[in-house]
């Protein structure tokens, strides 16, 4: 498998474009996002994404246990025993299952499977490793109550990186790994000036603040922070989009060049002219609903491995 390049043309991801820019206007995912108020961030960006149209034929149910929320989407027909987890997104600051719900329902509507979107514990309130806990607990009871199905990660940006630490700490229990526009590295050992960077969501300046909100008194080399230091061998398969020229692109072709040099199946798509985690909009443009259906196909494929 390869790098596929592509170009963000249609007049559908050209208006998400200005959409999303609106949407993360003053968001802060910069050198000043230490000192926003990320509730409140939560509660205005939740909004306007539970706004965000839904598939068909898919119903939610919201469920506790252990102590951690989480949402099922429910698809009117399950083809499939087989489960797949989303982690959302969100700089590890904001984001929820609900507010992701659009993304879910499409994820469910084209695979036919059950989608658990996990609630994770949020930073700076609980910083590394409560999030990566919740999302560990996850799966270690998706595995333990449903011993017969098959389990595939998705996340992105920073629910990338807790993809990519699931995979790393689960390899024996995960069948796939997608990852739109993962978060690798919080230490700098990734050059992220060597490309040309145009992104309005998440800037470079971004990474001493998450530092201090996020990896606090932990090594920041710890590889479930940052999983550029993690032993990938036998990392499951792997799909990576990203956009061309977004802050993380370092991120991602280095963990596409990583997997591929050990030899593990791996494909990548990289846009150009599109924005940070922008296949996330799945069904809302033509460039972006052939991603989702790749990443179904791709799924479906290791599941019957």
């Amino acid at each position: 498998m390869s790098i596929e390049i592509r170009k963000a043309e249609s007049p559908e991801i050209r208006k998400h474009i200005r959409v999303v820019q609106k949407m993360t206007s003053g968001m802060g995912f910069d050198e000043k996002m230490g000192n926003v108020n990320w509730r409140a961030v939560r509660l205005i960006s939740g909004l306007g994404c539970r706004l965000m149209p839904k598939e068909k034929g898919v119903r939610f149910k919201r469920l506790r246990a252990d102590g951690l929320s989480f949402e099922i989407a429910i698809p009117d027909k399950i083809l499939s025993k087989n489960i797949i987890v989303y982690i959302h997104g969100g700089g590890f600051v904001s984001g929820s299952a609900v507010s992701s719900r659009g993304y879910s329902s499409m994820l469910c509507a084209y695979s036919g499977c059950r989608v658990i979107a996990v609630d994770y514990s949020l930073a700076p309130e609980k910083p590394f490793p409560y999030g990566f806990n919740d999302c560990c607990l996850i799966v270690e009871r998706i595995a333990e109550k449903l011993p017969k199905a098959k389990i595939a990660l998705v996340g992105e940006s920073a629910g990338g990186n807790l993809c990519v630490g699931l995979g790393l700490k689960y390899a024996n229990k995960i069948s796939s790994v997608t990852v739109h526009s993962p978060f690798m590295d919080f230490t700098g050992k990734l050059d992220r000036t060597e490309h040309k960077i145009r992104d309005f969501t998440v800037k470079i300046g971004c990474l001493k603040p998450l530092n201090e909100i996020y990896v606090v008194k932990n090594s920041a080399d710890d590889p479930y922070i940052s999983p550029v230091f993690g032993d990938f061998a036998g990392f499951p398969p792997t799909f990576i989009t990203c956009d061309a020229n977004e802050t993380l692109f370092a991120d991602s072709i280095w963990l596409y060049r990583k997997l591929k040099g050990l030899g593990i199946a791996v494909k990548m798509i990289e846009m150009r002219g599109a924005f940070h985690a922008f296949s996330t909009i799945g069904t809302g443009s033509p460039e972006t609903k052939l991603i989702l259906k790749e990443n179904i196909e791709f799924i479906r494929s290791a599941f019957k491995k």
